[in-house]
C-alpha cells in the first residue's frame, strides 16, 4: 500500500483509470464541489469540470452557491491550505481514559476534542476518527456512567478494540454552538445550533455539513501524526448525523482507510426527502444524480461496515436494504471485498457490536 498522502491530499487514485474509475473521480470532485469542499483538495481542473457538469445538469451547481460565483466553493484560484493540521500539546499515553486535545487545523481554527488510546497490550497501529450524532457532542462518546443512550459508550468499544480514537468536536454541538445572545436562557445539555449554523452556512453558499466534513478530515490527518498510529490506517466513523460525516468524508477523500457508518445510510428519497431531519443534512444539488448508494460506491475499493436498526423510524430499513444491494457489484468489480451491512433488531441507535469488530478486523 501507498502511503497515505497529506496536506492537500491530491485526487490521485492507485488503481489504473479506467471508464469507471474515471467517472468515480469525477462524481468525487462534484461532491467536493456541492459541499463546499474544493478548495481543499489539489483540483483546480476538477473544480471547472465539476461547474461544467452542474450546468448541463440543470444547476445544481446554483442551487449550492447561489449564482455559482460566490462562497468559498466558486473560487477556482484559492490555494489549498499549506499547513497540516496537527494536535496541539499532544499528551503523553496515560491509560485508556479520553483526554481532552485541540485539533489545530490548517487555518489555524481550533476543535475541541477527545484522545483515546489502547492498551499497548491490544493496540493494532489502526486508529479512527469518531464523529458524534445529534446530542451533547463528544461527550456522549465517552460517557460510560451512565453511557448515552444512543452511543452507547462507544469511542470505548473502539479502544477495546486495539483502535486509537480521536473525537472531534462537530460545528452546532457541544463546545462549538452559536452562543446565545445576552440575557436568553443557557442551552439544554442536548441543543445544538443547527438551524441557526445551517442557515449561515447555506446563506454563504456552503452547507454546513461541509464544514463538518472539513474538521473531520483535519482530525483524520492530526491522527496520522499520533505515535503508534499507523497513518495509513486511520478511518473514521460515526451515527446518525455522525455517520453522514463519516460517509461523505471517505466518499471525497480516498486516502480514509475505510468508513464505519450506522444509522444513516438509507435512500434521501426515503428517509431526508418524506421525514423530517434536522436542516444540518441538507446539501443543495445533489438529487437526482447523488443518491446515498452513489455516495457509498465512491468509497470503493476501501472496507465500508453499514450499521442499520430494523426498526429505525427515520431511516427506512427496506430503503436501507435496496440501497446496499447495489454496493457489493462495485467492490467486486475491482477485486475487494464488499462492504458489509448489519442490522440489529433495534431503532436508531448505533449498536457498536458486531460492526465495530468488523471494522477493527478489515483495519488490521
Amino acid at each position: 500500500m501507498e502511503p497515505p498522502l497529506t496536506g492537500a491530499d491530491s485526487d490521485a487514485e492507485a488503481t489504473v483509470e479506467t471508464p469507471a474509475t474515471a467517472e468515480a473521480a469525477t462524481a468525487r470532485r462534484r461532491l467536493r464541489f456541492l459541499l463546499g469542499l474544493a478548495d481543499h483538495f489539489e483540483d483546480r481542473q476538477g473544480r471547472r469540470s465539476a461547474r461544467a457538469g452542474s450546468t448541463a445538469d440543470g444547476a445544481a451547481a446554483d442551487g449550492a452557491t447561489g449564482d455559482g460565483a460566490t462562497g468559498d466553493a466558486a473560487s477556482p484560484e484559492t490555494s489549498a491550505p499549506a499547513a497540516t493540521p496537527h494536535l496541539d500539546d499532544l499528551p503523553a499515553a496515560s491509560g485508556t481514559e479520553p483526554q481532552e486535545v485541540r485539533i489545530r487545523t490548517a487555518d489555524g481554527d481550533v476543535i475541541p476534542a477527545f484522545l483515546l488510546r489502547p492498551a499497548p497490550e491490544v493496540a493494532t497501529g489502526a486508529a479512527v476518527v469518531l464523529v458524534a450524532g445529534h446530542g451533547r457532542g463528544i461527550d456522549d462518546l465517552v460517557s460510560t456512567d451512565p453511557a448515552d443512550e444512543y452511543h452507547d459508550g462507544l469511542a470505548h468499544k473502539l479502544v477495546r478494540a486495539g483502535l486509537t480514537v480521536l473525537c472531534p468536536e462537530m460545528i452546532s454541538f457541544g463546545r462549538r454552538r452559536v452562543p446565545r445572545p445576552d440575557g436568553a436562557e443557557p442551552y439544554e445539555d442536548t441543543e445544538n445550533s443547527c438551524g441557526i449554523d445551517a442557515a449561515r452556512h447555506l446563506l454563504h453558499g456552503r452547507p454546513v455539513m461541509g464544514h463538518r466534513v472539513a474538521d473531520a478530515r483535519a482530525a483524520v490527518q492530526a491522527l496520522r501524526e499520533v505515535p503508534g498510529v499507523d497513518p495509513q490506517r486511520v478511518a473514521v466513523a460515526g451515527g446518525s448525523g455522525g455517520g453522514a460525516v463519516s460517509l461523505l468524508l471517505a466518499a471525497v477523500d480516498p486516502t480514509v482507510a475505510g468508513a464505519l457508518v450506522a444509522s444513516y445510510f438509507s435512500s434521501f428519497e426515503a428517509s431526508l426527502c418524506s421525514i423530517r431531519h434536522c436542516p444540518c443534512n441538507i446539501i443543495p444539488g445533489l438529487l437526482p444524480g447523488m443518491e446515498m448508494a452513489d455516495i457509498a460506491a465512491l468509497v470503493a475499493p476501501r472496507p465500508l461496515v453499514l450499521e442499520a436498526g430494523e426498526h429505525d423510524p427515520i431511516f427506512p430499513i427496506e430503503a436501507t436494504r435496496a440501497s446496499f444491494a447495489q454496493l457489493p457489484p462495485v467492490w467486486q468489480a475491482l477485486d475487494a471485498a464488499p462492504p458489509e451491512l448489519v442490522v440489529t433488531d433495534g431503532g436508531h441507535a448505533f449498536r457498536g457490536e458486531r460492526s465495530v469488530e468488523l471494522m477493527a478486523e478489515r483495519l488490521a
